[in-house]
């Protein structure tokens, strides 16, 4: 039973980290995203904004997904 729990364990270990990564990559999007956005001056900049929108609900998701993954290590790990 202990091979199964350690299996387990590993492998929401390796989801929440490939969580992390990919919040850390929409949050430099996000980032680069606002750093265009004071850059621009035109048309373009409703574009940016929608797209700075688009990120903001990702990341939401992302940290939902890892606040769940870390509930679900926790339990493991009792």
């Amino acid at each position: 039973m202990n091979f199964l729990t350690e299996k387990i364990q590993k492998y929401h270990e390796k989801k929440l980290n490939d969580a992390l990564q990919e919040l850390k990559f929409h949050q430099e999007v996000k980032k680069r995203l606002e750093t265009n956005l004071k850059t621009t001056y035109d048309e373009s900049k409703k574009g940016i904004e929608e797209e700075i929108d688009k990120e903001n609900k990702i990341i939401d998701i992302w940290k939902n997904n890892i606040e769940k993954m870390n509930e679900q290590l926790k339990k493991l790990k009792n």
